[in-house]
Formats: C-alpha cells, sequence, structure tokens
C-alpha cells in the first residue's frame, strides 16, 4: 500500500505559514518594508510547506 500525500495542502500552509511570518517580521521591524523580501519569506514558506508534506510521516488509516 502507498502512502498518501498532500502536496496541495502542504503548498497552502506553507503560502500562509510564509505570508504570516512576513508580517510578523514587518510588524516587529526586523526587515524592512519592501516586496522583495515579502516575496522571499513567502516563498521559503511555501517550499518549507511542499517539502514537508512529501517527508513527514504519514498518519494510519
Amino acid at each position: 500500500m502507498t502512502a498518501k500525500r498532500h502536496h496541495v495542502r502542504g503548498f497552502f500552509a506553507g503560502l500562509f505559514l510564509g505570508l504570516g511570518v512576513a508580517l510578523l517580521l514587518f510588524v516587529l521591524g526586523v526587515l524592512p518594508m519592501t516586496v522583495a523580501w515579502l516575496g522571499i519569506v513567502t516563498l521559503v514558506g511555501i517550499v518549507l510547506g511542499v517539502v514537508l508534506a512529501y517527508v513527514a510521516p504519514v498518519r494510519a488509516t
């Protein structure tokens, strides 16, 4: 039996994670307010979410 991975859920989870972290870093003043930083942090979150969707253990059914 093969494990069913959810890469689309990982994409959206990473998207929201990246946007949340980017906004938090802007509000706290850690990063300057530029569109480039918002895109970089969001892309890192998306990549992290998709990678974790493929690597994380699958729940038993």
